[in-house]
């Protein structure tokens, strides 16, 4: 790779990790990544949960994807994230089906 393109390469991840860093510090409802991240997870719900019927069975209320997008638009994607992906840790053989389990209020 050239060096030219090594430095370009590098300056736009420098420019993308910073808007990245400003984003997240925003509040929840006016970070782009949240948004984003929300409508991806809407698109998983229309287009992955039909393909799943069957296979998946939640054990959780409300769903983990509908737990995802209530946390991220509450507390901003970082922390969102991170509740998400503990809850789906948490999630075992061991759990009872049906299972309520919401979104801390903050």
């Amino acid at each position: 790779m050239h060096r030219k393109l090594k430095l370009t390469l590098l300056a736009a991840a420098l420019v993308v990790g910073l808007g990245l860093a400003w984003d997240v510090s925003c509040q929840p409802q006016n970070q782009l990544t949240a948004r984003a991240y929300v409508g991806c997870v809407h698109a998983y719900q229309v287009v992955g949960r039909p393909l799943l019927k069957g296979r998946v069975a939640c054990r959780y209320r409300p769903t983990c994807s509908d737990y995802s997008i209530q946390a991220v638009q509450r507390y901003g994607t970082l922390r969102g994230l991170a509740m998400t992906y503990k809850r789906i840790r948490s999630c075992t053989n061991d759990v009872p089906m049906g299972t309520i389990d919401n979104v801390p209020a903050g």
